[in-house]
């Protein structure tokens, strides 16, 4: 009896010792969309998650999915940009591969019929950098050219013209480019190897950073200053980072998404505060999120749907500290929703979540930051009896169906792997009243007496 007892206790452990790890360190990178995410494990897996209706989670459906779900099985990606509804990715061979949405030819494959699945893009092999933006594209190759593709009503791609491409074109013939960022609606930002600036498209509100409102159908030079190190664009608003740690922006401001305390338009590029150890920022839409060099997180914008993760739906015009951690590394912005990675490699995400792009099994927004599983979908691998629940979701009492007659204990456990109840019953009760947990995901752990075991998700709504 005393081994059965403590072999239960082991398997016990076990599972919650998975359970646990299902949210620890897992993740390495984190790249959103307009309602979509795209993530890299820590093993180089590719993983995906929200809106899906073009396919721009590359599953091969138009299912939108609520966890992370994994994207083939290769571990060669190199270089990642999430677009508004497609995606870019540059692999270590250097080669070029695209899914999503492509009306106007942002994928890049010589059609306007969206992808479903990862398809790679030509033939090249010397492809570095890339950016995917609303509905245009821009890429480095090794050799330092730039290239374009998608839509040009505006000139965005800065080839002369304003006649779409639905194939990458070069543009001009310097071979010095360093950064690009294809964000903005219908202009693009670039930084050069000798820290120069330089923007082109449509010049509404002064995206453009050139103290006019003329727009550009080239690239060109923004400024004089050499000291340009970090450019995000967004629709018509632009935030950059120089080599001195300092944070600038410029263009439009309608939300505080400049930062810069209100909501007055910048023709040119203006230091935001007098901080110097910003080390990243990140703009979509019209919301903000930034990193400091001591870990901190900021936000700053537009807070409908609760996307600066403050723990309310107040916008903010000028950057707030999210919490006192001082462990976050990285940062992704979405329309209305944000991602964020700690050191220790768990993803955390906040705002809105319509289409699942919270990543947490449900639809339900929040405005405070929340974890995601790196292996939820895979955790039912741990199932050795056929236990089932209902309903699920469940807003009160959730019943369990037992495969044999025995007495069993119910753990659950949240997303942070936190035991929140637990509870004995025996072979006549099957039901679990779960009405005091906070809606969200949850891990039923179900240990029967003659050694059954299972691992089950439920939500809570």
């Amino acid at each position: 009896m005393k081994k059965q007892v403590h072999l239960r206790v082991l398997i016990y452990a076990m599972i919650l010792f998975v359970v646990q790890n299902a949210f620890s360190q897992c993740w390495q990178s984190v790249y959103a969309g307009g309602y979509h995410v795209i993530a890299l494990n820590d093993d180089g897996t590719l993983w995906a998650w929200g809106e899906n209706n073009t396919g721009m989670l590359g599953d091969g459906t138009n299912i939108d999915k609520t966890e992370p779900i994994q994207i083939s099985t290769d571990k060669d990606w190199a270089y990642l940009s999430v677009g508004n509804e497609y995606n870019l990715v540059v692999k270590t061979n250097g080669t070029l591969w695209a899914w999503g949405r492509s009306f106007y030819g942002q994928v890049g494959d010589g059609t306007t019929n969206s992808l479903f699945v990862p398809i790679q893009i030509g033939a090249e092999t010397n492809w570095l950098k890339v950016s995917a933006g609303v509905s245009h594209s821009l890429a480095i190759k090794t050799d330092g050219t730039l290239w374009a593709w998608g839509k040009n009503d505006y000139a965005q791609l800065g080839n002369g013209t304003t006649s779409a491409s639905r194939v990458p074109i070069q543009i001009g013939t310097d071979t010095d480019w360093k950064e690009v960022n294809a964000g903005g609606y219908d202009h693009s930002v670039a930084i050069k190897t000798n820290g120069t600036l330089w923007a082109w498209g449509r010049n509404f509100s002064g995206a453009l950073g050139d103290g006019t409102d003329v727009s550009r159908n080239a690239p060109a030079q923004v400024g004089i200053d050499t000291d340009w190190k970090i450019i995000t664009a967004s629709h018509y608003s632009n935030l950059a980072i120089k080599t001195n740690g300092t944070l600038w922006a410029w263009g439009r401001n309608n939300n505080g998404e400049l930062g810069s305390g209100n909501r007055a338009h910048k023709l040119e590029p203006t230091q935001i505060g007098t901080e110097t150890n910003w080390s990243k920022v990140e703009i979509r839409y019209s919301h903000v999120q930034a990193l400091k060099s001591d870990g901190m997180l900021y936000a700053w914008g537009y807070n409908s749907s609760g996307q600066l993760g403050t723990g309310n739906n107040t916008p903010t015009l000028s950057p707030v500290a999210i919490g006192t951690d001082t462990d976050w590394a990285d940062i992704a912005a979405g329309d209305i929703f944000s991602a964020a990675l700690k050191t220790d490699g768990t993803l955390w995400t906040t705002g809105d979540n319509q289409s699942g792009n919270l990543g947490d099994g449900t639809k339900t927004s929040r405005n405070t930051y929340g974890q995601v599983s790196c292996t939820a979908l895979s955790i039912d691998h741990l199932n050795a009896f056929n236990f089932q629940i209902y309903p699920n979701p469940v807003s009160t009492i959730l019943t369990i169906e037992t495969p044999i007659g025995a007495n069993y204990q119910l753990n659950v456990i949240n997303q942070l792997g936190q035991l929140v109840l637990r509870q004995n019953k025996n072979i006549s009760s099957t039901s679990l009243d779960v009405s005091a947990l906070s809606k969200g995901l949850y891990f039923l752990n179900i240990n029967s007496e003659n050694d059954g075991k299972q691992t089950v998700k439920f939500i809570k709504n």
